[in-house]
């Protein structure tokens, strides 16, 4: 079983921009290629430092000060990228409440965005639009997923993170720790900032990837991510309509009336045991 659309007018516009699937995977715990449909929000973080696992060791980067939001958001790298923002015309008003919208959902953007500023950036470059695919977010105690596709050569990617908000606006932050080597750990903060509509779509996104720190067991081990090499990013991307009817779906799997993402896995009807792939084909046995 297949979602069937056809997207050949579309994938000719994916080659003149970026997407934010790569930072999503690179940024903020990584794809999950063993998650499944049920809503898992929050990545293992042995030290409770903020950051999950995956990149990080078991001692608390600078002593879990960044499990703290108010110490991310007051932090010297995300200052700096919030006024580096302003500077472009992009007013970043991020979220400390605990009264956040509810994300839940499945959601498509088709066309816009655009990144304003991309220091040393892997995967975007200044200047560039952005054009996104389709995602699904699932938001529970405090915590947020979104699992998102798009058209190859991007593809999917994933998003965990603390959900903080007042009424409709929100801010998730999505902590990351790198290893450059076995004697350098980048630590970068990622944040998604929008608003929930009244219709349910999400409106005015704007992103920033700031960087936190680095520990390094060798003197100079982390030169790579030192002043001017520091990776900093501010974005914003097209709003994400609210998606009701999943036949509307053009890059996630669809089987009976539920969306999945690759690397999803589910039962079926038949009690089989199916995922969706990169090539967004069902496959059960």
């Amino acid at each position: 079983m297949k979602n069937n659309k056809t997207t050949h007018n579309k994938l000719l516009k994916y080659l003149l921009g970026s997407i934010i699937l790569a930072t999503l995977t690179a940024c903020g715990g990584g794809s999950d290629k063993k998650s499944d449909s049920g809503c898992l929000t929050v990545l293992p973080d042995r030290d409770h430092d903020g950051f999950p696992d995956s990149g990080d060791d078991d001692t608390p980067f600078e002593n879990g000060k960044y499990a703290n939001l108010e110490n991310v958001v007051n932090s010297e790298g995300v200052k700096r990228i919030l006024k580096i923002a302003k500077e472009k015309g992009v007013d970043v008003k991020l979220q400390l409440g605990n009264n956040p919208p509810k994300l839940n959902g499945i959601f498509k953007s088709e066309t816009g965005g655009y990144i304003y500023y991309a220091r040393n950036s892997p995967v975007r470059t200044m200047g560039s639009p952005i054009i996104e695919g389709e995602s699904k977010y699932c938001t529970r105690k405090g915590h947020s997923r979104a699992l998102r596709n798009s058209p190859k050569p991007f593809g999917y990617g994933s998003l965990f993170g603390v959900l903080r908000g007042e009424g409709k606006y929100y801010s998730i932050y999505s902590l990351g720790a790198h290893p450059y080597s076995n004697e350098c750990t980048n630590y970068h903060v990622y944040v998604e900032n929008g608003k929930v509509a009244k219709n349910g779509d999400i409106v005015h996104l704007k992103y920033i990837i700031a960087p936190l720190g680095y520990e390094e067991t060798r003197a100079g081990a982390c030169d790579v991510y030192k002043g001017s090499k520091r990776w900093e990013e501010v974005f914003t991307t097209a709003d994400q309509k609210k998606i009701t009817d999943v036949d509307d779906l053009e890059y996630m799997c669809v089987d009976e009336g539920k969306a999945y993402v690759p690397y999803e896995t589910w039962k079926n009807k038949d009690k089989e045991s199916c995922k969706c792939t990169t090539d967004v084909e069902i496959e059960c046995e």
